[in-house]
């Protein structure tokens, strides 16, 4: 179990609670007295998306917000978000995004890309995200991509999956706006890997 301590922003310097537990999540998203709580057990956790949104200012960027959105399988969406402005505390932000998910991957979703790499291992049929993962290729859009043609490309805030003989198959995903954009671009990147070898 890690414990991180929260401050959301200028406005709101309450000190919330978020805890990361091998059987559930819980955060202080709350102002209630009596109900501060969130709590989220494992097993209804369901997806994830997160990123940095840039707040921008009258005539330049002055801050960002780190964005963390859990889903669940009931299609629920818990937000853990906190800001900064004008760089102050950057790094020590900066860090904390990174151990909230470092951790969110070792407790939860490590655990569901394993599920989803079992399932492909099996040639059974599944959607990630919007993709369809066929026993020989993906499909998105109306449009297949085989598994030896499947390649991708990432980037700090997307990624994109496309096809190596013809261009005009490809999709992108943002990690903050696409739901599981990070466990696709994990999965395709074995994939890809494995298909190489």
């Amino acid at each position: 179990m890690k414990e991180f301590t929260i401050v959301r922003g200028l406005f709101d310097t309450r000190k919330r609670q978020l805890i990361i537990d091998e059987e559930f999540l819980k955060f202080e998203n709350k102002d209630h007295t009596d109900d501060l709580f969130t709590i989220i057990p494992k097993n209804e956790i369901a997806g994830i998306r997160y990123g940095i949104h840039f707040i921008r200012g009258f005539e330049f960027y002055v801050g960002r917000e780190y964005q963390i959105f859990i889903k669940t399988n009931l299609g629920k969406e818990l937000k853990i978000s906190f800001k900064l402005f004008y760089g102050r505390k950057l790094d020590k932000k900066h860090q904390l995004f990174c151990d909230i998910i470092d951790e969110l991957w070792n407790c939860y979703f490590d655990d569901i890309l394993n599920k989803y790499i079992r399932q492909y291992n099996n040639n059974e049929e599944f959607n990630l995200g919007g993709i369809l993962f066929r026993d020989t290729c993906i499909e998105f859009d109306n449009k297949e991509i085989s598994y030896s043609d499947l390649g991708i490309k990432k980037y700090n805030h997307y990624l994109i999956i496309y096809s190596k003989e013809d261009q005009y198959k490809n999709k992108m995903l943002y990690f903050l706006k696409d739901e599981n954009a990070v466990l696709i671009s994990s999965l395709i990147s074995l994939i890809s890997k494995n298909a190489v070898n």
